[in-house]
């Protein structure tokens, strides 16, 4: 019986970063990523010098490059938000629009085994590094690897948590799977749900000023490399999320949102100079996934037309009737830089001779900006306003306006008005970058919100939305492989 157990463990088994297993992961055992050690369990690096450890790194660079970031990013905070129609008639898609997602959806499981392929290589690359001998590696190589590889992993783990909350979670290697070993490497293998907080425990942990960001490099402008920046923004972001609301500790998010602007960056002179395919790395931009002709990313075929320019079938991410209401058209250079509207072959949401296009991503050689300077001045604005500093984060919030056109809001707001003056910025600065639905998480209201979302024909759909809907369930298909899990409520 164990030689069964341990045959279909070896067929099966792959360690991540959270150490559930997924079909996108079973090419390799997670065993081949070490090479044996001496005596019992002993772990030795497989990289034999920095070229090696160089070259796995660059890998977990290339997650950012997948399925996840290229459309589903879209998919959970566009389509599944108040933003967006689905767009395309997929019915994987259309169930993440209507909020009916169930553990056999196709997406959950996409979603799911990519983000776990992401944070697993960089783990991968964290502990082989870690294990590699002095003299195969200068200790200012070692931290720095370490450090990308750590945004990388804290990155993935961060998505996943707010997607599914409790999580499997393995930061370990595991050894060559033997017979002898396997009772024992088993449960490590396909661990049981490890507690929210306790997964972000271990993301500021990866995030950590001391052990991390130290070794990263500093920069003000964008780049497709973890930096100071990108990482104090993203653990700002981290403690903005983390717990409920009304106990966050939002002086740490002012904190950190301070140390990432302190690097240097600064907003563009035109909202419209972001998106030109050509302007890449911007002094905005923190953090931005580079393409080019020659390596394209696909979103724009995705989102916006065919190869040749023409539109033959149709485009996922529709804007919302809702969203387009809240622009001034006539004033705001954010509407005209982010929605296209031409003539569609069909008429789905729109009149065919008048369809609206997310215009974000543009060409093949788009770059996808994943953090920018904006989205952490509002970071910023949001915890100000939990803080009672209104009139500061309203000037904030003023900062972005004028850049886009538009006039100030009065200062002397209520608290509660200031609150929601930032989500509606948020909403119209951050259209089709992936942000919309974690906003709603983080500020407690997808509830309210998309309960009052109308669907084309003006009518409320998602009335009966509950609560149990915030979070994704976990796939069928990892519930099958591993027992020890435990579904989400309602699902």
């Amino acid at each position: 019986m164990k030689k069964n157990i341990l045959y279909i463990a070896l067929c099966i088994a792959q360690i991540c970063l959270l150490g559930a297993c997924s079909d996108f992961l079973n090419e390799q055992p997670q065993s081949d990523f070490t090479n044996d050690g001496s005596g019992g369990d002993g772990l030795t690096s497989k990289y034999l010098n920095l070229a090696d450890a160089e070259a796995e790194l660059q890998g977990a660079y290339e997650s950012f490059k997948s399925d996840i970031f290229q459309m589903e990013n879209y998919t959970i905070n566009d389509i599944q938000s108040d933003n967006c129609y689905v767009g395309g008639d997929g019915t994987n898609e259309e169930a993440v629009g209507m909020l009916r997602l169930s553990p056999t959806n196709a997406k959950v499981s996409l979603v799911w085994s990519q983000y776990y392929s992401m944070s697993g290589t960089a783990t991968n690359v964290i502990e082989n590094t870690r294990l590699m001998e002095s003299a195969a590696i200068q200790e200012a190589d070692r931290n720095r690897i370490m450090a990308e590889a750590k945004f990388i992993r804290a990155w993935a783990c961060f998505d996943m948590v707010r997607l599914w909350g409790d999580l499997p979670m393995v930061t370990q290697l595991i050894p060559t799977i033997t017979a002898e070993n396997l009772e024992e490497w088993y449960p490590v293998m396909y661990p049981e749900r490890t507690p929210e907080d306790e997964i972000y425990r271990q993301i500021i942990d990866d995030l950590d000023e001391t052990g991390t960001i130290r070794y990263l490099e500093s920069m003000n402008k964008g780049a497709f490399q973890a930096t100071k920046g990108a990482a104090y923004g993203l653990l700002a972001k981290v403690w903005a999320t983390r717990g409920e609301k009304s106990s966050r500790n939002y002086s740490e998010v002012i904190r950190y949102c301070d140390k990432a602007i302190a690097e240097g960056y600064r907003l563009t002179d035109s909202f419209e100079e972001l998106w030109d395919p050509d302007n890449k790395f911007t002094p905005e931009s923190m953090f931005e996934v580079y393409y080019t002709t020659d390596a394209p990313n696909w979103a724009y075929w995705t989102l916006l037309k065919e190869a040749d320019g023409t539109v033959s079938w149709r485009r996922y991410c529709t804007p919302s009737h809702d969203l387009i209401a809240k622009y001034d058209t006539e004033k705001d250079q954010r509407y005209a830089s982010g929605i296209l509207w031409k003539e569609a072959p069909y008429d789905v949401y729109y009149p065919a001779d008048n369809y609206p296009f997310a215009y974000k991503i543009r060409e093949k050689n788009s770059d996808i900006i994943l953090m920018r300077l904006a989205d952490i001045l509002l970071l910023k604005a949001e915890a100000l306003v939990e803080t009672n500093q209104v009139a500061a984060a309203i000037e904030i919030v003023n900062q972005v306006r004028r850049r886009a056109g538009l006039d100030g809001l009065p200062v002397g707001m209520s608290q509660s008005e200031a609150r929601l003056a930032v989500e509606n910025e948020r909403q119209l600065e951050f259209f089709m970058e992936g942000q919309r639905w974690y906003d709603l998480l983080r500020n407690e209201r997808m509830l309210e919100v998309m309960r009052n979302h109308k669907d084309a024909q003006g009518n409320l759909f998602l009335q009966g939305l509950e609560a149990y809907r915030a979070k994704w369930p976990l796939p069928q298909g990892e519930m099958d492989k591993n027992t020890r899990l435990v579904q989400n409520e309602g699902y």
